[in-house]
């Protein structure tokens, strides 16, 4: 048996160093340094590293991911493979898969600027591991649209196929919402001191479930169809959850229901929405005390707006 430690990192923009011409070129270069920090805290590199916001990676001859690579293994990291995702509704701002090919045999990775190129084949990686039979195992990422429920719900039924147990899968991305149950939803909603003032309603719409008519005045739900449809729903009444495409929530397998966000200075309340889903083959695979969200080396200078979210799988 090998383990693989797998983590999930969703870096501020990708360390991008802001400029007048931000959306329009790159070459003006990284700070790597939170990367570095994070990826390698408690010196717990892993063999396989998602990272969201890849803010221009692929520009300039990949001189986003091809420095991030760079900068990890010089601070002691692993000689990491990036490999460059896409994030079709918001352009050059895709996630990278990091590969160690030391213990991570890379097998396909479904580029998408290639002619051959299926949106059901959108930031997938297939991975073995090194030597013996070669069986196969998938890594999917991507990025929950901050546009709507919907939106989100549209982008999980992609990852339905991904639930057949014949093939191990892992899919890690921050999702912007939750799955239902009480140790998820978001509980401030319907709160006035939070949400009274006018000209707040833009950014607590996205959370909520969209209700035309009179569900507009509230009381509002939390939106959370996308990992509902991919876990099942929370059943309070059975204490577990039912349905769902065959997929199943680390963090919820471990019991820990830590926030991914940092602390906010407007006090709402922050929400576990970087998953880490595996399917049926792996559910009993993941390492007993693996799971972690790793806390900030300095609480008040946080190296990112989220933490990132670590597990380990025997295979």
């Amino acid at each position: 048996m090998t383990e693989i430690d797998f983590a999930y990192f969703n870096y501020e923009h990708g360390g991008l160093i802001d400029g007048q011409d931000r959306f329009f070129s790159s070459g003006r270069g990284y700070n790597l340094g939170g990367l570095v920090r994070v990826a390698g805290d408690s010196d717990r590199w892993a063999h396989i590293l998602i990272m969201g916001e890849g803010d221009r990676y692929e520009l300039a001859g990949g001189e986003g991911m091809f420095e991030a690579a760079a900068a990890m293994r010089a601070a002691g990291g692993p000689p990491y493979v990036p490999l460059a995702g896409e994030r079709p509704d918001e352009g050059l701002y895709g996630p990278v898969i990091f590969v160690d090919p030391r213990a991570v045999v890379i097998r396909r990775f479904f580029y998408h600027r290639l002619p051959d190129h299926a949106p059901r084949y959108s930031n997938l990686l297939v991975a073995s591991l090194p030597g013996g039979p070669q069986k196969v195992f998938r890594v999917r990422t991507g990025h929950g649209a901050l546009s709507g429920g919907d939106e989100r719900l549209a982008e999980a039924k992609k990852l339905r196929r991904l639930a057949d147990p014949s093939i191990p899968t892992l899919v890690a991305m921050d999702w912007n919402s939750v799955p239902s149950g009480p140790d998820w939803e978001d509980q401030e909603l319907n709160d006035p001191a939070l949400w009274g003032q006018p000209g707040q309603e833009w950014a607590r719409a996205h959370r909520v479930r969209w209700e035309h008519g009179p569900g507009q005045a509230g009381p509002y739900v939390p939106d959370t169809q996308a990992l509902d449809y991919l876990i099942g729903w929370w059943d309070p009444g059975q204490g577990r959850r039912i349905g769902g495409a065959g997929f199943f929530d680390a963090a919820e397998l471990s019991a820990d229901a830590t926030a991914t966000q940092v602390p906010a200075a407007d006090g709402r309340q922050r929400r576990a929405i970087d998953r880490i889903l595996v399917n049926r083959p792996w559910a009993s695979a993941i390492v007993a005390g693996s799971y972690q969200v790793h806390q900030p080396a300095d609480p008040a200078h946080p190296d990112s707006d989220h933490l990132r979210v670590s597990v380990t799988v025997r295979i």
